[in-house]
């Protein structure tokens, strides 16, 4: 684990329940974790152990049931919907499996597309994504669309897209699911070179283990319930 450098995240009895056809489902039960800032975490656990849902919590999409989930020490979701909205869209970068890049531009005017959101200039969203896609090693391919693109490439556009704000916190969610094993240890490599350079605080939910315990950290979400390290 890397030297403290002050606490990025904390969760405080934070539950989750789904109310589904007359019955209660608790996803989440009182689950209690510090993050520190740029810090590197796995979160590992069956399909349906709750790996998304907690990164819906902690990515401001979703509300918890009870508990209080804090931001640099501040309660975000107790401010308005508008501060909530200005926050994800400057200080989180989020990366799914599926990749949702927009297939009408090219890979440069999706990563320019949350800073263009946030109000950046066209020229410096411009530069910014550029210098990205140049990090991914897609320099060759901004003026591409995301269907002229592999896979792979596609999912280094959209890490690069989570980038472009340089946030605080950037979620993963299974970003190497729909990849082939190489791809998607390259992704995981750059990641984590991504971190090194830019000090970002990384949590990647995953079912692979392999790749999950080549991380600094590893969490187990089973039964609700978070503890550390994968299993045994």
């Amino acid at each position: 684990m890397p030297e403290s450098r002050g606490v990025a995240l904390q969760l405080n009895g934070v539950r989750k329940t789904y109310s589904m056809q007359h019955r209660r489902i608790e996803v989440l039960r009182s689950v209690d974790l510090t993050v520190e800032s740029g810090e590197v975490c796995a979160v590992v656990g069956a399909s349906g152990s709750g790996k998304s849902t907690l990164l819906s919590l902690v990515g401001l999409l979703d509300r918890p049931s009870a508990g209080t989930v804090l931001y640099d020490g501040r309660p975000l979701l107790a401010a308005r919907e508008d501060v909530i909205e200005e926050f994800r869209n400057r200080y989180i970068g989020f990366i799914f499996q599926f990749h949702h890049l927009l297939p009408e531009f090219t890979a440069l005017e999706n990563v320019m597309m949350p800073a263009v959101i946030a109000g950046m200039s066209m020229s410096d969203s411009r530069t910014a994504a550029r210098d990205l896609l140049d990090r991914v090693g897609l320099a060759d391919r901004t003026d591409h669309a995301p269907g002229e693109l592999s896979g792979g490439e596609q999912q280094r556009v959209a890490l690069a897209r989570a980038l472009v704000m340089k946030p605080r916190l950037v979620l993963a969610d299974e970003p190497t699911g729909n990849l082939d094993p190489a791809t998607g240890t390259a992704i995981h490599e750059l990641l984590l070179q991504l971190n090194e350079e830019l000090g970002t605080t990384l949590i990647v939910a995953t079912h692979n283990l392999a790749l999950a315990q080549q991380l600094p950290r590893c969490l187990r979400i089973e039964g609700g319930a978070i503890t550390e390290g994968a299993a045994a």
